[in-house]
């Protein structure tokens, strides 16, 4: 089993990585074999590819084109670094915000060489970041008091204030739960800042004001509505005309494709996962499997393919993921090998 660490990467990954983010702001002098690493990036690790662009187009859209060349301007960037650096536990309350070391390293730098972009500070200054880790949940206020409960293994991006002259707009890399506050009082006649909007993996979402589900994982992503209305466009493919989703809609996108477009029967269950249990209803093993990853951290490997088609009926509610391989266990009469803290085995009984 290949255990490369780069199969798996995220926008987080990369946006951790002190070489990729110096190489993609392209304010530090690469050697030859780490620019040709990074460049050849896509072809060597295609499931990470779309990460890698995601977070070359993050990093390169807060670029300016302003070269830092006066003293003055010099003390100003020294000031802004030094001010930062200071109110980083503030930021630190709010959330996770896992890359503002490398970026901290690019904004000294740039006073250094009095190379192009303020991009550190700037992004600071405009956006917060929050991320949660394997195994954790957190629960987000943004500025206009929508909530957002973001699941494990996941990050949002959204600006540090909201005004009344752009859309409320979040960028979801994960799973998250968004239950939206309604301003608009006008269906007819909607203003900028009344719309909110979330991106996920080249999905847009619009919102009046409602609760739904976002999950953007391997490729694929889910969008279930509970309440409200929502608008779904799909920029991939400019040929199919945006979906309004009613409540009990549920869809999934992977790539430029729609892959499923069905109704459920109870969609308030799609909220189940917010609560602190570990929650699965007729769950093939694949999908628990597929969780154990995501959410998690673990590395599963099964003796074949077969056994990620088995079932468990009705409802799984557990504490915590010991609960939970001892119902496969028993279950499924599936064995499950422990081999390091996180790392599986599940293979057929005999």
């Amino acid at each position: 089993m290949q255990k490369d660490r780069y199969i798996s990467y995220t926008i987080q990954d990369f946006l951790d990585d002190d070489a990729f983010v110096k190489w993609a702001g392209g304010v530090v002098e690469n050697d030859p074999e780490t620019a040709r690493f990074w460049e050849t990036f896509p072809q060597a690790y295609p499931d990470s590819a779309e990460h890698y662009r995601q977070a070359l187009q993050f990093i390169q859209a807060y670029r300016t084109q302003d070269t830092v060349t006066a003293d003055n301007r010099k003390a100003q960037l020294l000031s802004r670094i030094t001010a930062t650096i200071q109110e980083q536990p503030v930021i630190a309350t709010t959330g996770k915000v896992k890359w503002l070391r490398p970026w901290m390293k690019i904004a000294a730098s740039l006073l250094l060489i009095a190379a192009t972009g303020l991009l550190a500070l700037q992004l600071l200054n405009r956006k917060q970041v929050i991320a949660t880790d394997y195994g954790e949940k957190r629960t987000i206020t943004l500025p206009d008091q929508s909530v957002v409960i973001l699941n494990a293994n996941s990050s949002l991006h959204y600006a540090d204030k909201w005004d009344t002259t752009t859309p409320r707009e979040v960028w979801l890399e994960g799973e998250a739960f968004f239950d939206v506050a309604h301003i608009n009082k006008d269906t007819q006649h909607v203003k900028p800042y009344q719309r909110f909007i979330v991106h996920s993996e080249g999905i847009t979402i619009e919102v009046l004001g409602t609760s739904f589900n976002v999950k953007s994982r391997r490729g694929k992503t889910n969008i279930g509505l509970i309440t409200g209305k929502i608008k779904v466009e799909n920029h991939g493919n400019s040929d199919r005309p945006a979906i309004v989703m009613l409540p009990g809609d549920y869809v999934e996108y992977g790539g430029k494709s729609l892959l499923s477009n069905q109704k459920l029967q109870r969609p308030e269950k799609l909220k189940d996962w917010t609560r602190k249990e570990i929650i699965f209803t007729d769950a093939s093993l694949g999908e628990i499997i597929e969780t154990l990853q995501d959410n998690y951290g673990y590395t599963v490997e099964t003796d074949n393919n077969q056994i990620r088609q088995l079932n468990i009926e009705g409802e799984i509610n557990v504490a915590n993921v010991d609960e939970l391989l001892t119902v496969i266990s028993t279950t499924l009469n599936v064995k499950v090998n422990k081999s390091s803290e996180k790392h599986l085995v599940f293979y057929l009984g005999r």
